[in-house]
């Protein structure tokens, strides 16, 4: 066989399979729509004593392409639906209950082959991913039990990127003494990673570093302050703040400052942002850990086109875990948190110590169309020796005006590896339908 012969079989391979991944994703896209439907006549008719309770959920698509080996040395193509139902009680003297069960599964879809097969998306999961007690009174809410966290840097469940949300078990306090003010208090013992069924007492560095494989922690305490308000009059300057306090047992101490900020020109708007990190602790399960982070950022926007430049420092420190870098137990390898400079394929955190730039373009001229570039650059090493990562996202977002709640999102990537991994450039595709109910 010729070369011209097996370029044309190995395309012809290739847009076979992307085929048959689009009349897959054709007949979940069916099921939803019906199900759009089906979720209007239920709502139509909701019993007396069933009047203040929450019954809404989400169900989702995820088509994922990977090629040209950047977390696995194999293409992977894993198309995946799931979901999630939360019912609610109504409030009673300031108490509520809360259950969601969350089911994710490939419907006999995937490869036989489970290197063909992301790690994320391929494990079938039924899960009871939030079981509750709430008390809410005087602008102050309790909750003990499984939860999601929502508005907490470093250990948020909102992974944008992620079919199934993580979830927490613990205890998480907050409260609103005026507008624009909020405290958050919340200690946590175990967790449940985005494709788990169950919680357990390990993090994400414990699923995949060999020498804490399996170690079980005690968890997390953390305490926060965010303000988002005007400041300086009116119009003023919008001002986004927030102060934290992470303590991440056996692992280390994180402590984060940060603003980010816009003000009005007319009909330009100026946007200016910084942020600075501290983590530390003298041994643990990563041994000594030493890092700060020095971040900013500045852009403008004027309708529908906003441009933001992020920068991101971290100095090196010989002798500490990744030479200087971030520990965050709970996002690794699954996301950037809130650095400026972030990748879609990679966590910033994870590259050790050095700098990160970015480039963030957002255009939304067309109606229930989001979209954003993204250019990101990585100077970085967890050793001696810099590596240089290069990562462009395409994300496009489309909310259907039609069907409250159905909406597509598409982010597309083509990303350097790290020199000496002998691994190509490689492509990543994630297309995701979402209907929220």
């Amino acid at each position: 066989m010729s070369m011209k012969q097996l370029k044309n079989l190995i395309l012809f391979s290739m847009i076979n399979n992307r085929l048959k991944m689009i009349k897959r994703t054709a007949i979940i896209s069916t099921c939803i729509l019906s199900l759009t439907g089906m979720t209007r006549i239920a709502s139509a008719a909701t019993p007396a004593w069933l009047v203040g309770s929450t019954i809404k959920g989400f169900i989702a698509s995820y088509d994922w392409t990977s090629i040209n080996n950047q977390f696995s040395k194999y293409n992977q193509y894993t198309l995946t639906e799931g979901g999630g139902l939360f019912l609610g009680t109504p409030t009673y003297d300031g108490f509520s209950v809360a259950v969601e069960p969350l089911v994710q599964s490939g419907l006999g879809l995937h490869a036989s082959n489970p290197n063909h097969v992301s790690r994320t998306l391929g494990p079938s999961v039924t899960a009871l991913g939030q079981a509750y007690i709430k008390y809410h009174n005087y602008r102050t809410t309790f909750k003990v039990g499984d939860f999601e966290l929502k508005n907490t840097p470093w250990n948020s469940s909102a992974m944008g990127i992620r079919l199934l949300p993580m979830t927490f078990q613990g205890v998480h306090i907050k409260t609103s003494p005026m507008t624009g003010l909020t405290f958050y208090a919340t200690r946590i013992f175990r967790f449940r990673y985005v494709n788990q069924s169950q919680y357990n007492r390990g993090t994400v560095y414990s699923t995949y570093k060999p020498n804490i494989l399996d170690r079980a922690s005690s968890g997390f305490l953390s305490v926060g302050a965010a303000y988002n308000g005007r400041i300086l009059g009116d119009p003023g300057i919008k001002s986004n703040d927030s102060l934290w306090f992470w303590d991440y047992y056996q692992y280390a101490r994180l402590y984060l400052a940060q603003s980010i900020n816009s003000v009005e020109m007319g009909s330009i708007k100026g946007l200016f942002g910084v942020q600075l990190m501290h983590a530390g602790k003298k041994n643990g399960f990563l041994g000594s850990v030493n890092a700060q982070l020095y971040g900013g950022e500045v852009g403008m926007a004027y309708k529908p086109i906003k441009v933001v430049f992020t920068y991101d420092y971290l100095p090196a420190h010989p002798g500490t875990f990744n030479y200087g870098g971030l520990v965050t137990p709970y996002n690794s390898t699954t996301d950037s948190g809130p650095l400026f400079s972030q990748p879609i394929t990679d966590s910033t955190e994870d590259f050790g110590s050095g700098s990160a730039y970015g480039v963030h373009f957002y255009y939304t001229g067309i109606k229930n169309l989001f979209t954003q570039l993204r250019f990101i650059y990585l100077h970085m090493r967890t050793s001696q020796i810099y590596s240089n990562f290069r990562d462009i996202s395409l994300i496009t977002s489309y909310k259907f005006s039609h069907v409250h709640g159905l909406r597509v999102k598409n982010i597309a990537n083509f990303a350097t590896k790290l020199p000496g991994t002998n691994l190509p450039n490689f492509f990543q595709n994630r297309l995701m339908l979402i209907y929220n109910f």
